[in-house]
C-alpha cells in the first residue's frame, strides 16, 4: 500500500487502543542488525517492556505519541521520556524510541515524529532532546542528521564475558 507524503501525516498521543500497532513493531528496532554479543530477544524483552509501561501511564515523564494518516491508518510511534543531562544537571528531553512501519518508510513519517518530538521537549520547558542510536544503524543515523541532531559522545561497550 503506498502511503501519502508527509503532508498527510497527524501525531497524536497514543491510545490503549494504540497498544497492538505499537509493540508489534518493537522487533523493528532491530532489524539494523545489532551488535552480535547482544541478545536480540532480551533486547526486544526489554523494548516492549519499556514501552507497554509508558502506554500504561507507569512511567512518570514518558509519552508515547503515534503518527497517522487522515484515513487514521497508523503510520510509525515515537516514544519520549525526560532524563538529566549529564553536564547541566537539568531535565531534558529524550527520544527513547522511534519506529516507522515498513510500509511507511521514505514518506516523511519520521521527521514528523522528530518535529513532534521536539514540540514535546519544548513544551515542557527543556532546552535540549537526546536519543541514542546504534552506530550499525546509518537509516536512523541520517534521519536524525537531517532533523538537526549532531553527536556528541560516542559510547564505547567491551563485552568482558568473551574475551
Amino acid at each position: 500500500m503506498a502511503y501519502p507524503q508527509a503532508t498527510d501525516v497527524h501525531i497524536r498521543p497514543a491510545t490503549p487502543e494504540d497498544a497492538d500497532f505499537i509493540l508489534a513493531l518493537v522487533p523493528q528496532l532491530l532489524t539494523f542488525g545489532p551488535p552480535s554479543w547482544r541478545d536480540v530477544r532480551q533486547m526486544t524483552d526489554t523494548d516492549t517492556l519499556v514501552i507497554a509501561r509508558a502506554l500504561r501511564g507507569m512511567s512518570e515523564g514518558a509519552s508515547v505519541l503515534v503518527a497517522e494518516n487522515s484515513d487514521r491508518k497508523l503510520l510509525g510511534f515515537i516514544h519520549l521520556c525526560d532524563e538529566t543531562d549529564y553536564y547541566t544537571r537539568a531535565a531534558c528531553g529524550h527520544i527513547a524510541d522511534l519506529v516507522v512501519a515498513p510500509e511507511a518508510r521514505g514518506c516523511g513519517v519520521g521527521e514528523a515524529l522528530m518535529a513532534a518530538g521536539e514540540d514535546w521537549s519544548r513544551a515542557r520547558g527543556f532546552s535540549l532532546l537526546t536519543l541514542n542510536v546504534f552506530v550499525e544503524n546509518p537509516h536512523a543515523r541520517a534521519l536524525y542528521e537531517r532533523a538537526g541532531f549532531r553527536a556528541e559522545t560516542i559510547r564505547y561497550v567491551k563485552n568482558v564475558r568473551a574475551t
